[in-house]
């Protein structure tokens, strides 16, 4: 009997070691299938991000450029702005104010607006920074973002 109980737990003990081998290969190879395919999703899933990084990067530049444009056409409409209100009181088209020219505007201008005096306007010379008794687009420029800074 003592045989037989040796034997059937020698047998037992070898079934066991057998099947926890093949138990042991089968989840090795499982587990190797799994890392693998975990792999090829993450190579997968940064090229991807890389090829969306690619495209965000190539969008912000496009928006940069867009936002220059923008800017510049900005700057652009308000220089024609400026010009064609420096254009106003040049009567006789010279691209200069002429003291006259620069008088006859005011008055017109204050006839306009009733609640205007002509001590709320600024003066010729105050546009006039030559002396010459014209005033350019230059000087009148300089003179309204002087104006415009010392309104703020």
């Amino acid at each position: 009997m003592g045989k037989l109980i040796a034997g059937g737990a020698a047998g037992w003990l070898a079934g066991g070691w057998f099947h926890t081998k093949r138990a042991t290969a089968k989840l090795n190879q499982k587990h190797k299938k799994e890392q693998k395919a975990l792999y090829t999703q993450y190579y997968n899933d940064v090229y991807q991000l890389q090829q969306q990084n690619a495209e965000l990067a190539y969008l912000a530049e496009q928006l940069k450029q867009h936002a220059k444009n923008v800017e510049e056409q900005a700057e652009l409409d308000a220089l024609q702005r400026d010009y064609d209100e420096f254009k106003q009181p040049d009567v006789d088209g010279d691209d200069r104010i002429s003291r006259a020219e620069f008088s006859h505007y005011v008055k017109n201008y204050l006839s306009n607006y009733p609640g205007l005096t002509e001590k709320d306007m600024p003066k010729f010379e105050d546009f006039d920074h030559s002396g010459d008794g014209y005033v350019n687009f230059q000087e009148y420029t300089e003179q309204m973002a002087l104006q415009t800074k010392l309104a703020k």
